[in-house]
Formats: C-alpha cells, sequence, structure tokens
C-alpha cells in the first residue's frame, strides 16, 4: 500500500511539472499584446468625455487593437481619430452601431499616450483596448549586406498558439479581421498555419499573410476542410507577421508557425531582397475629418529603388475640394502639389529610381484625401 502511495505521489508530481513546463511554454510563446482596463463613452451629448486615454510603455508600438460601437443616442455618426501623442495613428474610422473590433498597425511609433477622439459630435463607447510591443531593439534594420543565403534550420520554427483565432466575415467580426504578431530580430525564411472555413453558410475565404509591407501570400484560398498553408520568405526582416481575411467571410487560423534563419536576402537589389512590388491598403489623411495637415502614410522601402509609385486618390470627403499630395522618399520630393479630383483618379509616378527607406504620401494642403491600393514597384 505504501508503495502504492509512493508511486501515485511520483506521477502526480510528474503531471505537475509536465502542466507548469507547458504553461511556460506558451508565456514564451505568446506575443506581446497588452491588455489595458481603460474604457469609455467619449463625444456627443451623452458622453462626458471628450477623449479617451491610455499610457504606454517606453516600447516602440506595432499594433493597436479595441472594440467599439455607436449604440448610443439617436445618431449613427460615430468616427473616431487614434494619436500616440501628437502622431495620428489613424484619423478617420467609421464605428458602426453594431460595433466591430479594429486591428490598427502602428509604425514603430513610441509615446507616453494612446489618444482615442471622436471625429464627429457622436458617442462612441471604446472597450477591449490592448497594445502589441516590439522589443526596444525592434527598429528595422537592413540584412548584413555582405551576407548571402541562409541555413534554413538555423533559427528553427517557433510556435505561436496564443494568436490563433476567428477572424472576419458575420460570426467573427467580434475579433476583427486581422492576426498581428511581434516578430523576433532575426530573418524570416518561412511561415506555416492551418485555417479553415467550415464557419457559417459561405465557402468564400481568402487571406493576405505579409511582413510589415512585405507580401509573403495574396489572396490565399481557404479551403472548407482546411488545410496548412506553408510560404517560403525571402530572409525578410520585419517586426511583425500579419494574417488578414480578404474576403468578408469567417475564418479560422490556428497552429501559427515562424521559421526564423540567420542569413541575409538571396536577392541583390543594391544589398536588399524583397519582392518587386509590395502593396499597402491606403488612408484617408489630411483636413478635420482625417487626422490634419500632419497626417500621412509612410511604408517602409528598406533602402531599395523604387521605380514606380501607384495609388487610388479621392477629395469627395468634406465640403472642400483643395485636396493635393506631396509624395516624397526620405526628404527627396517625387511629385509635389498632386492635385487630386473629386470624383477620384488611379494615378501613376515615375519614382526614377530613387532609393530610400521610407515613401511618404502626405498631404500638401490640409484638406481631406482618401488614398487607396497603393503599389510599389521597385527596380528589377
Amino acid at each position: 500500500m505504501r508503495k502504492l502511495a509512493f508511486v501515485l505521489a511520483l506521477f502526480t508530481l510528474t503531471l505537475s511539472a509536465a502542466a507548469q513546463e507547458e504553461s511556460a511554454q506558451l508565456r514564451r510563446n505568446r506575443s506581446d499584446w497588452t491588455t489595458y482596463a481603460e474604457k469609455g463613452c467619449i463625444g456627443g451629448d451623452q458622453c462626458r468625455g471628450k477623449r479617451l486615454r491610455v499610457s504606454l510603455e517606453d516600447r516602440p508600438v506595432l499594433a493597436v487593437r479595441f472594440t467599439a460601437h455607436d449604440q448610443i443616442g439617436n445618431k449613427a455618426d460615430g468616427v473616431l481619430r487614434v494619436k500616440i501623442d501628437g502622431n495620428t495613428v489613424k484619423g478617420y474610422i467609421d464605428i458602426p452601431r453594431r460595433g466591430e473590433t479594429f486591428n490598427i498597425d502602428v509604425d514603430e511609433l513610441t509615446g507616453r499616450q494612446l489618444i482615442f477622439e471622436p471625429v464627429n459630435d457622436d458617442e462612441v463607447e471604446v472597450s477591449d483596448i490592448a497594445v502589441l510591443y516590439g522589443r526596444r531593439d525592434t527598429i528595422r534594420r537592413d540584412p548584413p549586406r555582405d551576407v548571402r543565403g541562409g541555413d534554413r534550420g538555423n533559427g528553427g520554427w517557433r510556435q505561436y498558439p496564443r494568436a490563433a483565432m476567428c477572424i472576419g466575415g458575420t460570426d467573427c467580426r467580434k475579433n476583427g479581421n486581422r492576426i498581428t504578431i511581434a516578430l523576433d530580430n532575426a530573418p524570416v525564411i518561412g511561415v506555416r498555419f492551418f485555417a479553415h472555413d467550415s464557419i457559417g453558410t459561405r465557402a468564400d475565404g481568402r487571406l493576405t499573410v505579409r511582413i510589415d509591407d512585405t507580401n509573403v501570400g495574396w489572396y490565399v484560398d481557404i479551403k472548407r476542410e482546411g488545410r496548412t498553408h506553408e510560404f517560403d520568405v525571402d530572409n525578410v526582416y520585419g517586426s511583425k507577421l500579419i494574417i488578414e481575411t480578404a474576403s468578408d467571410d469567417e475564418v479560422d487560423v490556428k497552429d501559427i508557425e515562424v521559421l526564423y534563419g540567420r542569413g541575409g536576402g538571396r536577392g541583390n537589389n543594391n544589398g536588399r531582397s524583397g519582392p518587386r512590388e509590395i502593396r499597402d491598403a491606403g488612408d484617408c489623411i489630411g483636413g478635420d475629418q482625417c487626422g490634419g495637415k500632419r497626417a500621412r502614410i509612410r511604408i517602409a522601402l528598406d533602402g531599395r529603388a523604387v521605380d514606380q509609385i501607384r495609388f487610388y486618390a479621392r477629395d469627395d470627403i468634406g465640403t472642400r475640394a483643395g485636396g493635393e499630395l506631396r509624395i516624397r522618399i526620405d526628404d527627396e520630393v517625387v511629385q509635389n502639389y498632386l492635385d487630386i479630383p473629386r470624383e477620384g483618379k488611379t494615378f501613376t509616378i515615375d519614382a526614377h529610381n530613387i532609393a530610400g527607406d521610407y515613401l511618404y504620401i502626405e498631404p500638401a494642403e490640409d484638406d481631406e484625401v482618401d488614398v487607396k491600393d497603393i503599389r510599389v514597384t521597385f527596380k528589377d
């Protein structure tokens, strides 16, 4: 009997140790999402506050996630602006009456406060605020110029089990339409995950996968029965992996893994590697409704020579029709005072193979301009 008790005690200790190890592994694998208790109603006649402030850590912000609805009062005109200190992160977010979870990319800004403020005079309820922080040294680095290739097994696959989530569509809208994961300070040479589209009645699930502004997988068809998707990545350095829906249908994503390497890029474009073209969804910038003249769109170029910039822009927001844009690479202006018609137009701009760290699209006049579907093509 004493022997049996000893065996049972030993078995219990073994299970406890295994559970503790599993819990520690989960903590090691978790992304740096930090949740905040701050919430509240802002704007309009029925809410006391005119803005909601959240104190930030002294680390770069990679993304912001929150839930907001406009079910207060008779009007349904709730619009939010999100800022970090004086920098506008998103200038015009239309808040649906039923509510939605929003995921916003942030270009590694640091600051003391995350600020939510109403754009229109209407009530908006904000809750479930979370911030994805990067490392203190997370500022983007170029891959070493004197290194080519890389050992595919050096870094190893790293799992991100806590990032698993159903996103998009009607049934998963509460989770938003995007999964964001903070990456290690190492080149990425592979991404894989399991995804299925067996939620809801439709079977139109599509995903887009990118590292910062570099596309890894574009308009990936997700099967109803599900399968594992794996992508080769050309030694891309970045701060965050983003998996987001490319259609209005639910997709369940899990078993997310990233394969890290140690080498630099295999390509050769001024010592940098990457795809021939990168895309950005764009944003509304300028004017009273879209963040003012300081609002701008910034796209990382990693020092590569830009051949062409293409985007669609319109100036039908607000009462004025004076929208003009400035396009520059770092401090070198590519196009100044580009007149944006009210009805909208697609622009193709010759960048003259200018190389730089960032492309900026910003207001040349303080009027709202909605910029969409930005495509940057690099020199061969």
